[in-house]
């Protein structure tokens, strides 16, 4: 079995086993209110956590994903919210899958693996395998 094949089967069966316990839950109109009441405090908490984090140094924006995720589980407002993302996500996806962008990102790896093993020889001729080079330049930068 693929990789691929082995994540969608993950994901349906979590998918799966989350709307079992949903339904069951939906058929008890205590159990059915406290889902959702859950699911508003979770989502709402991470809502907050994530407006802080963008105040804030924080994955802000994921967190406020991951929020509207929660919260699209159980409300449409918040699954409206959350369909800009899902369309940006997909053409990104589309994007880096695409052969052109394999390319390019194939192509920029090759060039950095070129420059590295370039400047590590060149700092091996210089300093051999000691951290003499590395002083230096720590030195030269912090004395400024």
């Amino acid at each position: 079995m693929s990789a691929r094949n082995q994540n969608q089967s993950v994901k349906s069966k979590i998918g799966g086993l989350y709307r079992l316990r949903r339904d069951a839950a939906r058929t008890n109109r205590a159990l059915d209110a406290t889902w959702k009441l859950i699911v508003l405090v979770i989502g709402m908490t991470l809502l907050g956590l994530g407006i802080f984090f963008l105040l804030f140094p924080g994955p802000g924006w994921a967190i406020i994903i991951i929020g509207l995720i929660i919260l699209a589980s159980e409300y449409s407002w918040a699954n409206r919210m959350l369909h800009p993302v899902k369309r940006f996500t997909s053409s990104l996806t589309l994007k880096l899958m695409s052969d052109e962008y394999k390319q390019r990102r194939m192509h920029i790896a090759l060039v950095a693996t070129f420059l590295l093993v370039v400047s590590m020889y060149a700092y091996w001729d210089e300093w051999g395998l000691t951290m003499n080079g590395v002083r230096d330049l720590s030195s030269a930068i912090f004395s400024l």
